[in-house]
């Protein structure tokens, strides 16, 4: 029986995976193609990549920094507007946050609740939720870049979860 901790875990290396294959594929795109209003997400692939990789920031920032059953405040103001080149770092340190956060987590530290104060309201999350929806609103923001990336009439990369477990389950440098 896998734990919590392990599918999370899991996750994290898929969704590493994902993003590394999408950020290789938009390196071949030309700096118009990606700062091309789409009318699609975040206005253009690279602000849409910009978005999603805030978002991680943020999200890891919140699950490793606030003690057990602390409160944490979501960021307000402009997010950088790193390149792609500087986007593709800063994920690679984003990942390996994540997989050291993980690996030194307990179960229960996973099911501890903590006070997140969003814009419009507080809210008590456990950190496998927060990690949950960071997992999925990267998912979501990967399928509208796909869906960019096809709309510039270029093939965009594999990146389900099944390419993942048929590329051998890649993992984030350890």
């Amino acid at each position: 029986m896998f734990s919590a901790k392990q599918i999370l875990l899991c996750d994290i290396d898929y969704s590493a995976w994902a993003n590394r294959c999408l950020l290789e594929a938009c390196a071949a795109l030309t700096a118009e193609e990606t700062e091309r209003d789409l009318r699609l997400s975040h206005s253009s692939i690279l602000a849409t990549l910009r978005h999603t990789c805030d978002a991680e920031r943020v999200w890891l920032d919140c699950v490793s920094s606030t003690a057990d059953r602390g409160s944490w405040r979501l960021p307000q103001g402009d997010a950088p507007r790193p390149s792609l080149d500087v986007l593709a770092q800063e994920w690679r340190g984003l990942w390996d946050g994540y997989r050291r956060w993980l690996d030194g987590a307990s179960e229960t530290a996973l099911s501890d609740e903590l006070i997140v104060q969003l814009p419009d309201r507080e809210q008590r999350l456990s950190r496998w939720k927060i990690l949950g929806h960071m997992l999925e609103h990267s998912q979501f923001h990967r399928g509208q870049v796909v869906a960019m990336i096809r709309a510039l009439d270029h093939k965009p990369p594999a990146i389900n979860r099944m390419d993942f477990y048929v590329a051998g389950e890649p993992v984030t440098a350890r």
